[in-house]
């Protein structure tokens, strides 16, 4: 069967999907959902074959829809999901899931009720660089794993963002933005099992800004292993883009591309003793091999989607523990399920 699929939103991925969809085999890109016309003009001239519209509940009843991307802001994940769901349409949602955890509840209960999928597209548990960590760290290569410090330190620029994402109750701030990418990572090679978090996280930076701009935690899992996570938006600082492991015989890093240096290059190290080795990595576009993946699954039917539909949930319970720390000073538990 032949997918259509609608795209909510063309902000800062929503018209790369339209792309995606068109090199996906199985699928065909039917419409558009944009209120802001200075916003879709381009795609309406490069895609003449694809509907827009600008209320993405013009598309609820249309029978050639049978997948919706939500690439909208966050505040905007919750109600958009739900009603695709009961118009039932399958839900491929970038990340992060909703703004706060007790939302993907309800999105999760409504994706059941009708009989579809509802998946948090965390695309960098896709990145080349880490699913190589995980492969690592699968094959036991370098041993046992036991800690990790997973990093984003970048500029904020709060002029040159939207409103939304300088607000924490819509989903702005750095934790929503980039935290869930790391947590995600993390959850991911270590695996759900976590007992507790603690840490920080604050407009250290930017204190105008309602919405966190640093943060770092503690993650332990009931195993006893450890990881910490470091993020900021700074005001002037240098760009670190990446993770570095610990096992019982090694150690591995990598760093991703991001910023302006000449030394911001995607690699992959291992370490032993005392020395880092480069590692060659697979490259491909994760964006594309995800959207590929899950809509082989709708097709197969499977039971669940290749990033659990639970996933994005504990995501953001971990978030949630993270920033119930902050506000208690104390080790929280996330409601992982």
């Amino acid at each position: 069967m032949t997918l259509g699929v609608a795209v909510l939103g063309t902000g800062r991925l929503g018209g790369r999907y339209v792309e995606i969809v068109k090199e996906t085999p199985g699928t065909t890109m039917k419409v558009v959902a944009e209120p802001r016309e200075e916003q879709v003009a381009p795609l309406k001239m490069s895609h003449p074959d694809v509907d827009f519209v600008a209320d993405y509940r013009e598309i609820l009843n249309r029978d050639d829809v049978h997948v919706v991307i939500g690439t909208l802001p966050h505040w905007l994940h919750k109600q958009a999901s739900i009603d695709a769901a009961q118009s039932g349409k399958h839900v491929y949602l970038e990340k992060p899931m909703a703004v706060y955890l007790s939302e993907c509840d309800e999105m999760l209960d409504a994706a059941r009720r009708n009989g579809v999928k509802l998946m948090t597209a965390h695309t960098q548990r896709y990145f080349p660089t880490v699913r190589k960590m995980k492969e690592i760290a699968d094959s036991k290569r370098l041993g046992e794993l036991i800690m990790a410090h997973e990093m984003w330190h970048k500029p904020l620029n709060p002029g040159a963002r939207p409103p939304w994402m300088l607000d924490r109750t819509k989903g702005g701030g750095m934790g929503q933005m980039d935290g869930t990418h790391l947590i995600d990572r993390l959850l991911w090679i270590f695996g759900n099992d976590v007992a507790t978090v603690s840490g920080i996280t604050d407009n250290f930076c930017f204190p105008n800004v309602h919405a966190d701009d640093t943060g770092m935690c503690l993650i332990r899992w009931k195993s006893g292993k450890a990881a910490v996570i470091s993020r900021i938006g700074w005001k002037t600082g240098v760009t670190r883009y990446g993770a570095e492991y610990f096992f019982t015989a090694g150690q591995a890093k990598y760093r991703n591309a991001y910023g302006p240096l000449d030394e911001q290059e995607t690699s992959f190290w291992i370490g032993t003793d005392e020395k880092w080795r480069p590692q060659t990595i697979e490259q491909h576009d994760p964006m594309t091999l995800e959207f590929r993946e899950f809509v082989d699954s709708v097709q197969r039917n499977d039971h669940d989607t290749p990033v659990p539909q639970l996933h994005g949930r504990n995501v953001m319970a971990v978030l949630d523990a993270w920033e119930r720390s902050h506000k208690s000073g104390l080790e929280e538990t996330p409601d992982i399920r």
